[in-house]
């Protein structure tokens, strides 16, 4: 009997004094607290004790910003619309065209057109005064004479001094500084000479990017907003590309395509500037 109550008291014992498990929960909760701030703490105190330097704005030493158009974080790219062979009856509607985008082009008229259209100076006259670029596309456009003959380079550049003249009296003082080769200078017609000529008088010289093509029998608006397209992506959008057209009707019905063109690729117009030349000629010279 007295084993049994051994027993019994020794459960009731164990009843009363057993530690219930609510109070496992706040020990370990105040245990884990005290291990975190105390971490945190070791933390703070490490970046307190870390040296800042201070840097006054006067001691950096800034580059200059350079403003540049741009478009969808590129480079501004240009695009120069050039015509060769007028004054021509279709130059008036060109200029319209070009006027009513306000858009400037470049003009590479001939000495032989200026007198055989009785309107040219009338034309030259707008040109000049509404900031579109007239450039020389020589007298006669006779390749003998230019490009045959023992003195062809001489033939050459005296062309290019005869007009340039010739428009200076027309256009009451605008002074052209920039031919085009007839047939380019690409053929293996234009030489050394040519070159050496041409810097003697001051005179530079341009071929184009893209021909459009637009002198060929046959050509319409189709076939010519396909060869352009064809040669921009063959040269890879260059930044600074001109365009060669001529005077023709065909030209007139396409150039708003055209204009729409390059607009939706994000080129600007510009007309040639010699203040700020770039090089464009098949030739590979960087003198012309």
């Amino acid at each position: 009997m007295a084993r049994q109550q051994y027993y019994s008291n020794y459960g009731s014992y164990g009843r009363r004094n057993r530690v219930k498990p609510q109070t496992y929960i706040v020990f370990t909760l105040v245990a884990f607290l005290l291990v975190v701030g105390s971490f945190v703490f070791n933390i703070f105190q490490q970046v307190n004790s870390l040296s800042v330097a201070t840097v006054e704005p006067s001691s950096l030493n800034f580059e200059p910003i350079t403003t540049v158009n741009s478009w969808h974080n590129k480079e501004a790219k240009f695009v120069y619309l050039t015509f060769d062979d007028g004054p021509s009856q279709n130059a008036e509607k060109i200029l319209d065209i070009l006027d009513s985008y306000d858009i400037k082009g470049t003009f590479f008229v001939l000495g032989s057109s200026i007198d055989r259209y009785s309107g040219s100076k009338d034309i030259l006259k707008r040109m000049a005064d509404t900031g579109h670029y007239i450039g020389m596309h020589s007298m006669t456009h006779d390749y003998s004479t230019l490009y045959g003959e023992e003195n062809a380079a001489q033939n050459f550049a005296g062309e290019m001094l005869e007009e340039q003249a010739l428009l200076k009296e027309i256009t009451g003082g605008f002074e052209s500084e920039l031919c085009r080769a007839p047939y380019g200078t690409g053929g293996g017609t234009f030489t050394d000479a040519h070159v050496e000529e041409l810097n003697k008088i001051g005179v530079k010289c341009w071929d184009w990017d893209v021909d459009s093509l637009d002198w060929e029998s046959g050509a319409s608006v189709d076939s010519i907003m396909k060869n352009i397209e064809y040669c921009m992506n063959l040269w890879n959008y260059p930044r600074q590309t001109v365009v060669l057209f001529h005077e023709k009707d065909v030209t007139v019905e396409v150039l708003p395509k055209v204009i729409q063109y390059y607009t939706d690729l994000g080129y600007e117009f510009l007309p040639y500037n010699p203040d700020n030349h770039i090089v464009k000629n098949l030739f590979g010279s960087d003198d012309l």
